[in-house]
């Protein structure tokens, strides 16, 4: 059984997953007190699905960026299950590569300020590492990259089949101190 948690960008994303079959999943949209609701909705969705933590094998999140304390949540929920039960695996990804997707795509989220995280994706992979950059250079991206859709903000995202088609692109961590979200002080 795998367990996806997303709190990265004011959304709270479950994704109940076995074997390739969705399960279930829980989209709460514009989430600002993130923290307060995580643990309670994460314990009813599994609760709704007569599901305990220990039948659980693997744990997938985003790492950010995002908003400091939606990347925070997430993260602290994985660590948490796996200082509890240590033979949980989890696999993480950068919110930018998880919002591509398996698109050819400018993937961009508002880090305030005039200022984007910003990632250049073909085919499931990062062509352009992910950065912070002046909200003045996307216009030159967007001209360099003019066949690739951008994709920002979480918007029309469709998570369960992004989700569905990267599995696959999240990287197994295997040490809990390994466990590092990003944050924007880790893009300047």
């Amino acid at each position: 059984m795998n367990l996806f948690i997303d709190t990265s960008n004011n959304k709270l994303i479950l994704i109940l997953e076995k074997n390739n079959q969705i399960i279930d999943f829980l989209i709460l949209n514009n989430q600002i007190r993130i923290s307060d609701i995580c643990i309670t909705e994460l314990t009813k969705f599994l609760d709704k699905n007569n599901v305990k933590v220990q039948e659980i094998e693997n744990l997938y999140a985003t790492k950010g960026p995002g908003s400091y304390t939606g990347v925070r949540v997430a993260i602290s929920v994985i660590k948490t299950l796996k200082v509890i039960n240590n033979k949980f695996n989890i696999f993480l990804i950068s919110s930018l590569a998880f919002q591509a997707g398996d698109k050819q795509a400018i993937s961009i989220l508002d880090a305030k300020g005039s200022k984007l995280y910003f990632g250049v994706y073909e085919n499931k992979k990062n062509i352009i590492k992910d950065q912070l950059i002046p909200l003045e250079y996307l216009q030159d991206f967007k001209k360099q990259f003019k066949n690739f859709e951008i994709i920002e903000d979480y918007k029309e995202v469709d998570f369960i089949q992004v989700y569905k088609k990267i599995k696959d692109k999240f990287e197994l961590i295997k040490n809990i101190e390994d466990i590092k979200p990003m944050y924007i002080k880790h893009f300047i």
